[in-house]
């Protein structure tokens, strides 16, 4: 039999196959003990009618918990896929493509690659892209970031493709490179680009940006140089001495390409016709073992970028991508991988491993894919024996991992085995013990299962008691697992530290997109038909059945007992008695403590103890403290904390879920922001058009007005007229359908008196009745302009007021410069250009070098009433509690007075 051991104390990706050792016993026995913190795992194993045996694994203890982020169960690949990954155990060359961002990537290319050429296909990202904007919900910063961390999973799960990351924070719009590096650090980001070239080993290297400012944004054009300066270093001794001590090797990788664009070369293909440093590709083949194209599936991947916006097109045909080259040893031929072995040859390997593989190929059967297990076994013995030949570390060992865990994989496929462990609940709490339904499934093996005989566990506090064993059906095995929780839960890894432009994370996490289970059920199989031995680690998943969607599955996940939740970020302290609204959310059952609060300097509340009591799970309970801000307080935050017999809470539980991405949690910290401001404002009662997510009507109502929400399918010009005035908000023009209808009724409501407020649109670059734009931009306002994609990035660009009168700008607050300090990532975007002299611009700004900009503010008088477009980044100041966006949006809010 063949027995394969390895490690499972590194991090591995759900679904990853690792090997582990055998026991003959038929007993439960632990066959081994392994420290974790305070506690011990245990292995036990039971014998499977003499043909399969199943060593449950459990890694539970006191601190069980699932993993943060779990990416979604691999779905079992059918007989053709099983196919064409099989293809890909001859082919050793590997490919590291570099951008900035979440969907900067090249998503043809790399589809062909990783699908047509089968090398190996990695993506580095240098950022999350958590300072962009999101067209399908609220979300933005962190928060942002996790759903473009699972956008880009979910894509590479289409195109096949790997995922990285490094520490650098999104942290906006960067008009150069050198700002970007400013922020970050160079060193730092470039050290993380070396250490994923040291621990990938890509072959090529390829960008998607120049390294000059033709790349546009900043992060664009220093992803470029970061590439080209780690391509040299990545080699080199000398640079970064510390990743070597930590265990990574130098590695060279042998070219560097350009992706160039005739999105932004109109003449590219000339341009390659005559320039032999240019490389074209068809990227367009059809793969009949897929179905489609290799454009078709990077349609799909492209898809995937839903926060963005990005859904693009499954093309076919002839699909041309050109490469420049920059760096490395020149191809020969216009194949950019001429000269480079991607065989088995280049690595030390044992005789035949080659020929076993094209023997596989040869003689797999589509009608019965458990037939090629005993080819598997020969080509995982063969690797085994080669890895065992070569020292602890270098580029043969490397390879001899990948096609090792490819071979585990396909295993798992041909004999279609499906193994779960499954919940009841999505979400447990400290103290409490689960159940876990392991299930393993085995749909194409015909070995009868008749009974197993296994532990199943309680694990509380390190105590692990042994109970009956079980009988199954012939098809699987089922067993309940029961134990205890521990206090410890976890978001995403990069966020689990406080960061400002870099992510504070451990150095072995370095690159990594998501943590694996940090605890899950491992299952050890053994084929005894077949002689050989597997492993596979799952983490506990939730499953339910939608009555619309049908099936849905997600990751059980660890919470605190409580979730505290403030129902505003900020305070906006007027003087008097101010009110702050909190509840606490019971996360397990029969919640009994108190609530406290924790208060700055200068403000105090009342003394009366806010006494928790909550029967049932996810029942919330409403609290409501005094605060009194004296003559000297200062601005601060409010904190509150849940203490009862259960444990503690100090944090608010965030869910993000949407259909494209696996649900996610997250916490933040439960506080509120204390800013005391003297702010007037004479308007009563605000209409919101929900525009692609913001959290602005949420803070208008610190300015103790009323917000309501208008609906544009049901709105009438009798029922605008009673607000006193009414803002659009974020991209509502692109992202609300009902806007085409509505605008005519606002542009009536501020001709008969009203004042409309529209916020940053984005424009297309040319308008026909197909554009997300619902109406012909240059009928936004009364009259003409447009929207440009001039914005200025510097949030410390000091203001110039440019009609310092006009009543926005005084009545019922006088703005000044002060009120334009502590802003954050940005002044704004999407100005306003090709201004109608009938409008009033109101403030110039300029990032450092250029030329001002007076579109950011522009107003003009529309019959009784008042019409505004701005982009000013309202959206990411009002949430961040700055005292003068409040002071300048109870201006624009003010109703117009008319003499």
């Amino acid at each position: 039999m063949i027995q394969r051991v390895s490690s499972c104390d590194g991090l591995l990706p759900m679904g990853h196959v690792v090997a582990k050792p055998t026991v003959s016993s038929q007993k439960p026995v632990a066959i081994s003990q392994r420290r974790i913190g305070a506690f011990y795992l245990r292995s036990m194993h039971f014998r499977l009618s003499g043909v399969l045996r199943l060593i449950a694994l459990v890694l539970a203890a006191f601190n069980f918990q699932p993993a943060a982020f779990p990416q979604r169960p691999p779905a079992q690949p059918d007989a053709a896929e099983i196919l064409h990954k099989m293809q890909k155990l001859n082919v050793l060359g590997s490919v590291l493509y570099i951008v900035a961002h979440p969907d900067d990537e090249n998503t043809r290319l790399i589809t062909w690659l990783a699908n047509g050429k089968k090398v190996r296909t990695g993506n580095l990202s240098l950022t999350r892209g958590d300072g962009g904007q999101n067209l399908i919900g609220p979300e933005l910063g962190d928060a942002l970031g996790i759903i473009r961390t699972q956008e880009l999973l979910e894509a590479r799960r289409i195109d096949g493709g790997e995922q990285f990351f490094t520490r650098a924070v999104d942290f906006g719009y960067s008009k150069s490179a050198a700002e970007s590096f400013d922020k970050w650090g160079k060193q730092e980001v470039l050290s993380d680009v070396v250490r994923v070239i040291r621990t990938f080993r890509p072959d090529v290297i390829i960008t998607r940006f120049p390294p000059t400012r033709e790349a546009g944004h900043g992060h664009h054009e220093a992803s470029a140089i970061l590439a080209e300066e780690a391509f040299d270093l990545a080699g080199d001794p000398k640079a970064f001495p510390e990743q070597l001590e930590q265990g990574l090797e130098v590695w060279q990788p042998r070219r560097l390409f350009f992706n160039g664009s005739t999105w932004w070369k109109k003449d590219l293909a000339d341009i390659a016709k005559n320039d032999p440093d240019w490389f074209s590709v068809d990227v367009g083949g059809y793969d009949p073992l897929l179905g489609v194209s290799y454009t078709e599936l990077a349609g799909r991947s492209r898809s995937m970028h839903k926060s963005q916006g990005f859904g693009a097109a499954e093309t076919r045909g002839e699909s041309l991508e050109y490469l420049k080259f920059l760096k490395g040893d020149r191809p020969k031929t216009k194949n950019i991988f001429d000269g480079i072995d991607m065989t088995w040859g280049r690595v030390k390997s044992a005789p035949g491993i080659e020929q076993s593989i094209s023997n596989l190929l040869i003689e797999y059967s589509p009608t019965d894919p458990s037939a090629s297990t005993t080819h598997l076994a020969l080509v995982s013995s063969l690797i085994l024996e080669s890895k065992r030949a070569v020292p602890n570390a270098g580029a043969s060992r490397s390879w001899y991992d990948v096609k090792l865990g490819e071979v585990d994989r396909l295993y798992f496929g041909t004999i279609g085995l499906v193994p779960e462990a499954l919940s009841s609940h999505a979400q447990y709490s400290g103290g409490d013990s689960i159940q876990l339904d392991v299930q393993v499934l085995s749909r194409v093996l015909q070995h009868p299962i008749v009974s197993a005989q296994l532990m199943s566990f309680h694990a509380l506090m390190g105590t692990w008691v042994e109970q009956d064993s079980w009988k199954g059906p012939s098809t699987g095995v089922e067993t309940p697992q029961l134990m205890g929780i521990g206090h410890v839960y976890r978001g995403p890894f990069w966020l689990e530290r406080s960061h400002g432009t870099l992510y504070d994370v451990p150095v072995n996490l370095i690159g990594s997109p998501v943590t694996g289970p940090t605890n899950q059920v491992t299952l050890e199989i053994d084929d005894e038909v077949k002689g050989t031995s597997i492993s596979a680690r799952i983490a506990p998943m939730h499953k339910w059945v939608d009555r619309v969607d049908g099936e849905r599955i997600r990751p059980v996940y660890v919470t605190p007992v409580a979730s505290v939740i403030p129902k505003a970020s900020n305070l906006i302290g007027r003087g008097g008695t101010q009110t702050i609204e909190v509840e606490v959310e019971a996360l397990t059952d029969s919640l009994t403590g108190q609530l406290n609060i924790t208060l700055p300097p200068g403000w105090s509340t009342t003394k009366d103890i806010k006494r928790v009591n909550i029967t049932k799970r996810n029942e919330r309970q409403r609290f409501t403290f005094q605060l009194m801000p004296g003559d000297k307080a200062a601005g601060g935050v409010a904190s509150f904390e849940f203490v009862g017999p259960k444990g503690k809470a100090d944090r608010t539980l965030h869910e993000i879920d949407y259909p494209h991405i696996m649900p996610q949690v997250y916490y933040t910290p439960a506080e509120v922001k204390l800013v005391p401001l003297d702010v007037k404002t004479t308007a009563k009662t605000i209409g919101y058009v929900k525009g692609a997510g913001d959290d602005v009507p949420q803070a208008l109502e610190q300015l103790r007005v009323t917000v309501e929400m208008i609906d544009p399918a049901t709105a009438t010009a009798e029922g605008l007229r009673k607000y006193d005035a009414i803002v659009t908000g974020i991209r509502a023009y692109n992202a609300n359908t009902g806007m085409r209808e509505l605008h005519p009724l606002l542009m009536r409501y501020a001709e008969e008196g009203g004042t409309l407020v529209i916020q940053y649109n984005t424009s297309p670059r040319f308008f026909s009745g197909n554009s997300d734009f619902q109406i012909d931009p240059a009928t936004l306002g009364p009259h003409p302009f447009t929207i440009s994609r001039g914005r200025v990035t510097v949030e410390e660009a000091p203001p110039t007021f440019l009609a310092k009168d006009h009543p926005l700008l005084n009545t019922p607050n006088r703005i000044t410069t002060a009120d334009f300090d502590g802003w954050v990532q940005e002044r704004g975007l999407y100005f306003a250009d090709d201004i109608d002299p009938k409008y009033t611009p109101l403030i110039a700004w300029n990032d450092p070098g250029e030329d001002p900009l007076n579109g950011a503010l522009i107003t003009c008088d529309h019959g009784k009433g008042r019409f505004i477009y701005t982009g000013i980044s309202f959206f990411r100041q009002l949430p961040a509690g700055v005292p003068g966006a409040y002071r300048l949006f109870a201006n624009l809010i003010s109703p117009r007075a008319v003499h």
